[in-house]
């Protein structure tokens, strides 16, 4: 569940952490992926899908995160820092929808794009349709403002490498890389046993907002 910033120089690296005080969010940086200064844990239990954006944000930096438990349903928030360590301001940012491909839980997958109509966060969604990943576009100066959101996943698990596996019906990204044609790769996760990818172009993505 790790997922890897870029932030000048340096590479922040947020993972799920499991332990007898249950499931949170830990936090690691590196320049050269040989050494690496531990921050500890960052957000309690139970939390996880937790990513940060690759630049600040109004002087802040951005992390979106999925708390869970019984008392809250599996959506997405977004929390802010002034030192990557210490988050806070927590704000939700979405949930599942009923009847929608993504309704029973959502997180983040890859750290947020910045893209010329403003941050896309390429999500994973839980449904009837196994787990499945769509898109949101959010504001580029206010991120915590939804602008659109796919109506329809970008991707879903068809292959039989992604039907089958550890965990059936699963494709699940932590990783994407745009490129300079206006296209993306996409890096995931196939039934919870292979990692595959595959390339999507923002067109689709902004056709599934539609």
């Amino acid at each position: 569940d790790a997922r890897v910033t870029r932030i000048g120089a340096r590479y922040f690296i947020t993972y799920t952490a499991v332990g007898d005080g249950g499931v949170c969010v830990g936090l690691v940086g590196t320049a050269d992926f040989r050494t690496y200064d531990r921050y500890g844990v960052v957000l309690p239990p139970e939390n996880k899908d937790a990513c940060i954006f690759p630049e600040q944000v109004g002087g802040k930096y951005l992390m979106v995160h999925r708390p869970a438990g019984s008392w809250c349903r599996p959506g997405m928030w977004l929390a802010r820092s002034r030192d990557l360590v210490s988050w806070g301001r927590h704000e939700l940012l979405a949930t599942p929808r009923p009847r929608e491909w993504d309704s029973l839980r959502i997180g983040a997958g890859p750290p947020p794009v910045r893209i010329a109509s403003g941050w896309l966060l390429v999500y994973h969604g839980a449904g009837a349709k196994g787990y499945c990943m769509g898109a949101m576009l959010l504001d580029a100066e206010n991120p915590a403002r939804v602008l659109a959101r796919s109506r329809r996943p970008i991707m879903m698990p068809e292959a039989p490498y992604e039907r089958t596996g550890f965990f059936d019906n699963v494709a699940f990204s932590n990783g994407l890389v745009e490129r300079p044609n206006g296209e993306f790769w996409l890096y995931y996760g196939g039934a919870d046993r292979v990692t595959a990818g595959c390339r999507v172009g923002i067109r689709d993505i902004e056709e599934s907002w539609s």
